[in-house]
């Protein structure tokens, strides 16, 4: 697909789609086509209404302004862009939303290098045990260019449910959901519990 295709209404339509169902059944790799999954994702979600902070600059300056999304601080955006490789900054508390209005939360969307179905077993790789609703009984998930304070976070994050964060999981090739509803235990070496 050309870039330029990439902006028009039906390959928007089946990315919102795409990423539709990848919230319905969390852990489903949803495949991207260029220019990737992190635009992919971004492109389905943002308009005028929808506040974007990207404090690391991880969208280029032309997808920026073609993304119409306002720029919010990290800690009042409604989507929230970082890269997955870095340990989480000290103090960085994203919204979680109200009991009242649990959706005024945000949803991180996480840069990767990687994501497999398939469990990986390098040093570089998370292997994630998922369950929950959306789950057919457990589904495995490896991460590589994941750091693992991410998902220790996200434990403190979700714990007063229904207020919590929703994590995207961007690679270059693919996107996962990881809804607050989704159980993540990480396992050793892609071993099952």
């Amino acid at each position: 697909m050309k870039p330029a295709e990439w902006w028009m209404p039906d390959a928007q339509q089946q990315a919102f789609r795409a990423v539709l169902d990848g919230f319905a059944r969390p852990g489903t790799l949803v495949p991207a086509q260029p220019p990737g999954a992190m635009l992919m994702f971004l492109s389905a979600v943002l308009d005028e209404s929808v506040s974007l902070a990207d404090p690391q600059g991880l969208v280029g300056t032309d997808a920026r302004r073609l993304l119409l999304a306002p720029t919010a601080p990290q800690a009042q955006a409604r989507f929230v862009l970082l890269d997955g490789r870095k340990l989480v900054e000290a103090g960085f508390q994203p919204a979680l939303g109200t009991l009242e209005s649990p959706e005024l939360s945000a949803t991180l969307v996480l840069t990767v290098d990687a994501l497999s179905d398939a469990p990986i077993t390098t040093d570089a790789s998370v292997v994630l045990q998922l369950q929950g609703p959306g789950v057919p009984g457990k589904r495995v998930l490896a991460v590589s260019g994941l750091h693992p304070d991410w998902l220790a976070r996200r434990t403190a994050w979700v714990g007063a449910y229904p207020m919590g964060v929703d994590i995207v999981l961007a690679a270059p090739d693919a996107m996962v959901a990881l809804p607050r509803t989704t159980r993540i235990v990480v396992t050793p070496h892609g071993k099952e519990t």
